[in-house]
């Protein structure tokens, strides 16, 4: 079997899953794509996702997914300039990490969001850096597994209390994976976006931010965070459906500040890993429209 009949074996049915008019668009790419991408792609599929934390993120799903993205979605952005700070800041050394902290209405968000800043992060010297954290429902579907090559990506076990896999994963697993993830932060991950939720809003109103974030963020090293609001995803790739649709999409970027610096307000009082998350909640939600800030209105 050919690279190619391989790829399309991993991704039967995708045309069902776009619009008509992109199906043939799509099928020119990746007739035209060289050898070399596929192969690459192939080889980073079959280890994507098969343990906890850091997997590579492929050139050609990146640009795939810009082709049909940029078609199908109108995007409405504002606080570009605040990502530009907040990038160049890192660029110039003065964080060791950008972390990115944003509600989650769809699996399709990251994407959206990649899309969105793939010129910003290339053009400040971090084209390829962007990771997301994400969870084993990604993984466990093909064409999910194969967007989520989009972008590099880290792979965490959710907590109990937001889990939807058929069995939630023992504390230990959860406490294994969250410690794998923080190394790999550590060792390889200079920019990334986190969805502190932990699970999508059936509703669009956000819900807690997760304290077990804190740890993926604080790593005691010198680090940004900076809120995100994504609307519109929903209307994309619509919760229980595989298939997408054009979409509006709104996008507010907040200013970035340092962990550090968010400490030092809210103090290092009893449950700070809470206080904090719940923190950048309001920022996030801040972004928002008032009927979506949910339980940080």
């Amino acid at each position: 079997m050919s690279e190619k009949e391989q790829l399309y074996k991993i991704l039967e049915g995708w045309e069902k899953a776009i619009p008509e008019n992109l199906v043939q668009p799509v099928q020119k790419f990746v007739e035209n794509a060289s050898d070399g991408l596929i192969a690459d792609f192939l080889k980073k599929y079959e280890v994507a996702g098969i343990d906890w934390g850091f997997s590579e993120g492929s050139v050609f799903v990146r640009e795939i997914m810009h082709l049909i993205l940029n078609k199908m979605l109108k995007f409405d952005i504002t606080g570009t300039e605040n990502i530009d700070a907040a990038l160049k800041i890192l660029a110039d050394g003065g964080a060791d990490r950008l972390v990115f902290v944003a509600n989650h209405v769809s699996y399709s968000d990251a994407n959206i969001f990649a899309t969105v800043f793939d010129d910003n992060f290339s053009k400040n010297g971090f084209g390829g850096d962007l990771a997301v954290i994400a969870g084993p429902k990604v993984f466990s579907h093909p064409v999910r597994k194969f967007a989520s090559m989009h972008f590099n990506s880290l792979l965490i076990a959710q907590s109990q209390t937001v889990a939807t896999v058929p069995v939630a994963y023992p504390i230990r697993v959860i406490a294994r994976a969250a410690a794998k993830v923080v190394e790999d932060i550590k060792a390889r991950v200079k920019i990334f976006l986190v969805f502190p939720e932990g699970k999508r809003s059936r509703d669009g109103k956000m819900d807690h931010f997760l304290a077990g974030v804190y740890r993926m963020i604080d790593t005691d090293e010198n680090v940004l965070v900076q809120p995100v609001s994504i609307l519109g995803g929903e209307k994309l790739l619509p919760v229980s459906q595989g298939v997408l649709h054009t979409a509006d999409i709104r996008i507010n970027v907040g200013e970035a500040e340092y962990v550090s610096d968010i400490i030092n307000k809210i103090g290092e009082a009893q449950g700070i890993k809470q206080v904090f998350m719940d923190y950048l909640g309001r920022k996030v939600a801040a972004l928002h429209p008032e009927d979506l800030r949910g339980v940080y209105k």
